[in-house]
């Protein structure tokens, strides 16, 4: 029980000591209407918004740019972003969300994903693309991908701003670790990314 005190107490001052800067959602409105604009335009769950809203701190340097770019800090539980890029905040959220679930899940998710990275079906071509530079590499790039060091944590930020959260774009056998945070939308239904005020 003292444990979990002290862990609950360095989450309470870790989000207090976040929440202070005026960067962050909790002092800076406009930054907590772009989290809610990222959450109610992409299918996040409702737990998963809860979460979000009270669990992590958010913080944007510059709303006015969508360049990109951003950060997870685990040890401060928050979200830094550059700008107001959805891609960005799609992957830095999937970190958070990720961050306490992969201790036992990251084997069976690299798994998965190099399961997806031979995926022969059609529906899921732009997401085995992806992956498969995430298992073997990008030679012409010099880059050896990610299963060397088994990188689970960016494999799954990175499917996420990948199929930019919409599950339809991985089989099950890849929606089962998204699927508490995003919904599954309906066959007919837009692509989230296409209804975004910008791209």
């Amino acid at each position: 029980m003292d444990g979990f005190r002290a862990l609950w107490q360095r989450t309470r001052d870790r989000l207090a000591q976040a929440a202070s800067s005026p960067i962050a959602a909790a002092r800076n409105p406009a930054v907590a209407a772009y989290l809610d604009e990222v959450l109610d335009t992409f299918p996040y769950t409702d737990a998963a918004k809860d979460w979000f809203r009270s669990a992590i701190s958010f913080e944007v340097e510059n709303l006015e740019s969508a360049s990109g770019g951003g950060f997870w800090y685990p040890d401060r539980y928050t979200v830094f972003l550059y700008t107001a890029q959805y891609e960005a905040a799609i992957h830095e959220l999937a970190h958070a969300w990720w961050e306490e679930r992969r201790p036992r899940l990251k084997d069976a998710l690299i798994a998965a994903t190099v399961r997806l990275s031979g995926e022969s079906d059609p529906r899921y071509a732009h997401m085995q693309q992806l992956t498969h530079g995430y298992i073997h590499g990008i030679p012409e790039q010099n880059w050896p991908g990610m299963l060397v060091d088994r990188n689970d944590w960016e494999m799954y930020a990175g499917m996420a701003s990948g199929m930019m959260a919409d599950l339809r774009l991985v089989p099950p056998y890849v929606r089962e670790f998204y699927a508490e945070m995003y919904q599954l939308l309906p066959d007919d239904a837009p692509s989230p990314a296409s209804l975004a005020r910008h791209n």
